[in-house]
């Protein structure tokens, strides 16, 4: 192919980029994204003049968001493009706007989402590893100022970086008047979507209107602006760099739920917290998930109040539970179950605790056998058999229960002792204490009440083990 020329040498500043940030190794397979607009035009040519010298392949990928009257030619062009460049292209069709419907977001997110997983289909079946897409300089300064009307983190001012993930940006480092003189030089003929030059969505605006005036004012502003962004950048590597060490530490992910713990919350700076909290959810749920600071602050603000259980909902679908010293963050939230039922107990044996692994055994002993170094074990208690007489009841707890725990005198209610003792109100509700005629014997695992202790006049002992499979191992 015939080397393309240009005032600036674009080509050799994209292979610059290339290079500085390790984004295309030899042997490697690229998923160019392109929608037939001149940025990506651009993209597609100069990757193809620049394959041979790095030694990498190329497949184009266009998405037809089906959007426009026109769109179709758009897919046309490219696939004719792609021809005369002796590179493979796929197309995809969908329809934007009922896909938006359906997620509930805006056309453009839908759009989005629907266009990089069309490219990440694309890379696999062809066996690629990484996709390029058409970011360049404009862009990114377009995106400073639309994250900034929309109240954006420090991270989100950092600019858009060139790598992320399979993710490369070679054009990043470009101007949009270069690429077009790029395209003019070279007699490249690209698609034009007439929407881009409407100012009715926020990015056209700033494209159109805010950033002409700017630059009357500042012709150059995109330098310093651009040296801006790499400071804040620095500083938001930083703060990764805590945030990291701080999760690792705190931050428990399992199957669909995200576990942290308050203490670290609590102590650490807010815009930590707001991380640490995003870098779970991101790893979890993946990039899709987009929320803005203001869901953040809301967040937050519920985890720091003095409220011990809090359930609320959040956006994408999830649900947030507070739990004492616990915080919860779940995508799929199974609905309280209800209450387990009563059983009653006529003798000794095993009983199989509902809702968990452990069973309970009511053992009658002699006291020649009893251990007084036992009678600490809070998976054991120890009654006096002659007055604990079967039958026994095991219940879930009810309202306006009073119980007497060892050792204290008077009893409490038994709401404020779970309290006291941090017990999540969703494992309450899943309990069964032992009684006697509504005096409460004991709570399995937790409290024994002050009933039936063992005395020098007692001859036998009722003895009830909390038992779980790994005890008996």
């Amino acid at each position: 192919m015939k080397p393309f020329h240009s005032n600036g040498d674009l080509p050799s500043k994209v292979k610059k980029t290339i290079m500085q940030h390790r984004m295309i190794h030899r042997g490697m397979g690229v998923i160019v994204g392109v929608s037939g607009g001149p940025d990506s035009t651009a993209l597609l040519h100069i990757l193809t003049t620049l394959q041979n010298d790095l030694d990498f392949r190329i497949a184009a990928a266009h998405m037809d968001h089906s959007l426009r009257s026109e769109s179709g030619l758009d897919a046309d062009f490219v696939v004719g493009m792609a021809e005369k460049l002796g590179i493979e292209a796929q197309v995809k069709k969908v329809d934007t706007q009922a896909l938006a419907a359906t997620l509930g977001v805006s056309v453009e997110e839908a759009g989005r989402r629907a266009r990089y997983q069309f490219f990440e289909d694309v890379r696999k079946s062809v066996g690629a590893e990484t996709i390029a897409t058409a970011h360049h300089r404009d862009d990114e300064l377009e995106t400073f100022f639309l994250r900034i009307f929309r109240g954006s983190s420090i991270k989100g001012l950092g600019g858009i970086p060139p790598k992320r993930g399979r993710i490369i940006r070679p054009l990043i480092n470009s101007s949009r008047s270069e690429i077009l003189e790029f395209l003019k030089e070279n007699n490249v003929s690209y698609r034009v979507d007439t929407t881009n030059l409407e100012s009715r969505t926020d990015r056209n605006f700033i494209r159109n209107q805010l950033i002409p005036i700017i630059r009357k004012r500042f012709p150059n502003f995109g330098t310093p602006l651009k040296r801006t962004m790499e400071l804040i950048k620095l500083e938001d590597d930083f703060l990764e760099n805590q945030v990291t060490r701080l999760y690792e530490d705190k931050m428990f992910l399992n199957a669909g739920s995200l576990t942290m713990d308050l203490s670290l919350l609590h102590d650490v700076p807010e815009v930590l917290a707001a991380r640490l909290i995003l870098r779970g959810l991101h790893e979890l749920f993946g990039a899709e998930l987009r929320w803005r600071q203001s869901h953040l602050c809301g967040l937050l603000a519920m985890i720091r109040s003095d409220n011990p259980s809090i359930t609320l909902d959040l956006p994408g679908g999830l649900k947030l539970i507070r739990e004492y010293n616990r915080v919860s963050i779940s995508r799929h939230y199974e609905k309280q179950a209800s209450a387990v039922p009563s059983r009653v107990i006529l003798g000794p044996g095993k009983v199989e605790m509902p809702n968990t692994k452990g069973t309970l055994e009511f053992q009658i002993i002699p006291m020649t056998q009893f251990h007084p170094e036992e009678i600490c074990d809070q998976k054991k208690a120890f009654f006096d058999a002659d007055i604990v007489r079967f039958p026994l009841v095991l219940r879930p707890p009810k309202p306006g229960d009073r119980f007497q725990p060892w050792g204290m005198q008077g009893t409490r209610k038994l709401k404020n002792l779970f309290i006291d003792l941090k017990v999540p109100l969703r494992v309450r509700r899943q309990m069964l204490i032992l009684v006697k005629d509504d005096e409460i014997l004991w709570i399995p695992g937790i409290r024994r009440g002050s009933a039936a202790p063992i005395r020098d006049t007692t001859r036998s002992m009722l003895v009830v083990a909390l038992m779980f499979p790994t005890d008996a191992a």
